[in-house]
């Protein structure tokens, strides 16, 4: 596919979506079947290219630098809700443990490892020619698509979090190729949020 079909789908894929649901032509609740829906026509394409989607195929050192990392950005988040949400610390799960529990269960497998098939897997492998030997613009595309889908959420904490988020994602993905990592770790940060009390910044009915 030339650079031009490229781009079109990416348009289509990643940037058109939003934009029909932040102008009103589409609700906000139908962000996770579209994302679903999308991911799975990622999920095909990887299929008929042969690409490891499912897979244990990660080492032991790279998941413990993920864990290293998750606890030293985790406590810069409970630091930032301490400072500045104090109210809202632990909310959720003190107002409704059984949702929260819920979520905990859930968020890793239909959303955070969903997103990480679209936007690290199927996104890297397919769009790779666009950027040649351009690599940290490669990423920083990746995670500012990745935090421009937030928008949804009419608010920036959830862009600019998940911009340095996607940075991290990205970061695993390629010096891992593994999608599963990737997802542990996305779905740790994911479900501190929501724990921690700052998951009503990525919450309206729908949650990404």
């Amino acid at each position: 596919m030339n650079k031009k079909a490229l781009l079109i789908e990416i348009f289509l894929m990643f940037i058109c979506p939003p934009l029909l649901i932040v102008f009103g032509f589409l609700p906000k609740e139908s962000i996770m079947p579209i994302l679903w829906a999308v991911t799975l026509y990622a999920y095909l394409y990887l299929r008929r290219k042969e690409i490891k989607v499912f897979a244990l195929d990660f080492k032991r050192k790279d998941l413990y630098a993920v864990l290293k990392r998750y606890l030293i950005i985790s406590i810069l988040m409970i630091l930032f809700i301490l400072i500045y949400e104090p109210e809202n610390f632990l909310a959720l799960a003190k107002a409704k443990p059984l949702f929260w529990l819920l979520v905990m269960l859930l968020y890793p497998f239909l959303s955070a490892f969903i997103q990480e098939i679209l936007f690290r897997n199927y996104f890297f492998y397919r769009y790779e020619t666009l950027f040649k030997g351009h690599l940290l613009l490669f990423m920083f595309v990746n995670a500012l698509l990745f935090s421009y889908v937030h928008i949804i959420f009419d608010n920036w904490i959830a862009v600019i979090f998940t911009f340095f988020g996607g940075l991290l994602f990205a970061q695993t993905y390629l010096k891992t190729r593994s999608t599963l990592l990737t997802a542990i770790e996305h779905s740790l940060y994911g479900n501190t949020l929501y724990t921690l009390g700052l998951g009503h910044y990525f919450f309206h009915s729908a949650h990404l």
